[in-house]
């Protein structure tokens, strides 16, 4: 590994072009978020700020690149300059940016919240992705998901798989019956993801439901999660719908999870 020393790192810093120390301050960012540990405190202030300015910068790759360097320092003084950038008009950007907020986790309040939502109706997919991913990282409490369980009844049905997928990964205890509703959706895709996301956090009172979902689902893919996530539960009614499962099921991947779960 290579690391930059301070005065060879201040020396890089006082160039004027920023693209001709983009690289190096992002191997000194990189250094700073775990490699260096007596570097100068001014050096590594310098570093942020300079980071700071890139994410203004007409590039979008400089835009990215210094998004990303700020997530992986978390220094959490970033959080307000990077909100911006989950609205750039590059889609590699706002991905980053909404990346980049989840390893700084701010503080979940209803605006972080409501925000990340907003990225989960992105067109493009690896943001959605990436929003579910902050949304779980920041780890907001479960009253605070009426915006993300509210995409659920999107028309758009990729949004409501960005919806689904964010729900699994936070606890959505309060909103059983919302994804119960949602569990009819006519996406296969969609009721996999309510269905993972009530057997993670619906709790005993979800097995009949999840039973339900093994039994009548017509996707092998909801009727495997739904077998895979009976599996945790150890009742006399569940171990009975697994075995029907395991001698019944025309999909062998869904036998295969029945079986795993006995």
């Amino acid at each position: 590994m290579v690391f930059i020393s301070g005065s060879s790192a201040c020396t890089l810093f006082n160039r004027t072009s920023s693209r001709t120390i983009l690289w190096s301050v992002v191997l000194a960012a990189l250094c700073f978020a775990g490699c260096v540990q007596d570097s100068p405190l001014s050096t590594s202030e310098r570093t942020i700020t300079v980071l700071l300015e890139l994410l203004r910068d007409e590039s979008p790759e400089m835009r990215r690149t210094a998004a990303e360097s700020l997530g992986k320092i978390g220094d959490p003084r970033a959080v307000d300059s990077i909100l911006p950038l989950m609205h750039d008009p590059v889609a590699m950007v706002r991905e980053t940016s909404v990346l980049a907020m989840g390893r700084l986790k701010p503080t979940a309040t209803d605006r972080v919240v409501v925000l990340l939502t907003q990225e989960l109706e992105d067109p493009v997919e690896s943001v959605r992705q990436a929003a579910a991913i902050a949304i779980g990282e920041i780890e907001p409490a479960s009253r605070l998901l009426q915006p993300v369980v509210g995409l659920l009844q999107s028309s758009d049905v990729t949004i409501r798989r960005a919806a689904a997928q964010a729900l699994l990964q936070v606890d959505s205890s309060q909103w059983v019956a919302a994804l119960v509703a949602a569990g009819r959706d006519s996406d296969p895709e969609v009721r996999q993801g309510i269905v993972a996301a009530m057997g993670e956090w619906g709790g005993v009172a979800a097995s009949p439901w999840i039973r339900g979902r093994l039994v009548e689902d017509p996707s092998p893919r909801v009727r495997a999660e739904a077998a895979y996530r009976l599996g945790t539960f150890s009742d006399p009614d569940t171990r009975a719908a697994l075995n029907t499962a395991i001698a019944k099921d025309p999909d062998k991947g869904v036998r295969l999870w029945a079986k795993r779960g006995t």
